[in-house]
């Protein structure tokens, strides 16, 4: 696998690996990875959340659900299939949050 290169205007990153997702799989193949000596980025679509910015009740709906075009940017999304609603992790750390 060739590494991959982001450049920007100022900045150029080198990687040997990139991992998509940061929660149970991707957070140790990362680690892993990075344990061997190579050069590890991972990419997750969420933010990173500490204790004090969760919202503290189900009052705070707004702030649990990522839902970017209409402004949720909290820490589940949803995926609606014929037969199923899948909630899963929105944030560094992904379904491990």
């Amino acid at each position: 696998m060739e590494p991959r290169r982001h450049q920007s205007d100022d900045q150029q990153f080198d990687f040997d690996f990139i991992v998509i997702g940061s929660g149970f799989g991707g957070s140790v193949s990362a680690l892993r990875l990075a344990e061997k000596g190579y050069r590890v980025a991972v990419i997750e679509m969420g933010r990173r959340w500490t204790p004090q910015s969760l919202p503290l009740t189900s009052w705070s709906i707004h702030r649990w659900f990522w839902r970017p075009k209409i402004g949720l940017r909290g820490f589940f999304n949803m995926r609606l299939f014929r037969h199923a609603t899948i909630f899963h992790g929105c944030a560094v750390g992904g379904g491990s949050i």
